[in-house]
């Protein structure tokens, strides 16, 4: 056989081996939407920490008379998106590329309630059928392909429901006693969440367990950081007369997380943030991008966490000069 024809017919071989390992990485977003005059859907890809990214509509399709839609060929392993009937930047873009500062406030539900958002890990298809409104959309999946994205959503819709603790995030009490409150509510969200697959960074569970461990981490710092501000300046300045505050922040290296989550991205901030503090012994709530902060953010960081923070620290500088 001449040699040349078998090189060419071993890179057919492989290409096709190739292209068809990309297509079985495809997937397809159908279904029905009620309650809109839209002839347009689009979904958007959401990265918390690349918002100032404007490529985030990946894909635009036509709504049916009868409202069908369909995304064909989508490639969206490990992927947080979102769809919608207009064309606008992803809530968290609009925030944080014009005030980073406010990274600490709100609540990932108000983010993601409003219009279907969908945490993709493995699923080859996802059919859903989707009203809209003029306030908080909802989902259903007939045929059960989009089952994990409708608990995703659930989640969202009652996580602000506190009721299995005397957990108190509306008043001043005794710092350590609402902590531990605390850990009785993230204890029972994970187990009413029921997550087996938490070790698979890039798995649904694992993103789940990032915003609902992490999210009550955030919650309660950002309650304590607003009632005990002269115990956390103490702390701050001296962090070895009681390691309570400073071991919150330890938590950050303990599990490998999710990196599309949001809470993710706002406990970087604050892990960031606090080192910014010991340094400053001082408390702030947050430090402009600079030089400083980037080099003090390299050095506390590390591995995928360093990267995709100071590639969005970089950016950031750039912005404001």
């Amino acid at each position: 056989m001449n040699l040349n024809f078998l090189k060419i017919c071993v890179g057919i071989i492989l290409i096709s081996s190739c292209n068809s390992q990309k297509d079985s990485e495809k997937m397809v977003i159908s279904g029905k939407l009620f309650s809109s005059k839209s002839k347009m859907i689009y979904l958007n890809k959401i990265d918390h920490f690349d918002y100032f990214n404007d490529e985030y509509t990946i894909d635009s399709t036509s709504v049916s008379e009868n409202g069908e839609f369909k995304f064909n060929s989508q490639n969206l392993s490990s992927e947080l998106v979102s769809l919608s009937t207009e064309k606008f930047q992803p809530y968290t873009y609009q925030i944080y590329s014009v005030a980073p500062e406010t990274y600490y406030f709100g609540n990932c539900a108000k983010f993601f309630i409003a219009i279907p958002t969908f945490y993709i890990s493995n699923e080859k298809s996802i059919n859903i059928n989707w009203h809209e409104t003029n306030d908080i959309d909802s989902i259903s999946s007939p045929d059960n392909t989009g089952i994990l994205q409708v608990k995703l959503r659930e989640f969202y819709l009652n996580s602000d429901k506190m009721d299995v603790s005397k957990l108190d995030y509306d008043k001043k009490i005794d710092f350590k006693t609402n902590w531990e409150q605390m850990l009785i509510e993230k204890e029972f969200d994970l187990k009413a969440a029921n997550l087996d697959n938490i070790q698979n960074e890039n798995s649904f569970d694992n993103y789940l367990y990032s915003e609902i461990y992490l999210g009550h981490l955030n919650r309660y710092l950002k309650w304590f950081e607003h009632y005990f501000p002269d115990t956390v300046g103490t702390l701050v300045g001296n962090p070895s007369s009681d390691t309570f505050y400073s071991n919150i922040f330890l938590e950050y290296n303990k599990h490998t997380w999710n990196s599309k989550s949001l809470e993710y991205y706002k406990f970087t901030e604050r892990y960031v943030n606090h080192f910014m503090n010991l340094e400053s012994k001082k408390f702030e709530n947050y430090y402009e991008p600079s030089e400083k902060k980037r080099k003090l953010a390299e050095k506390v960081l590390e591995g995928k966490n360093e990267k995709i923070y100071l590639t969005l620290i970089d950016k950031q500088m750039k912005k404001v000069i």
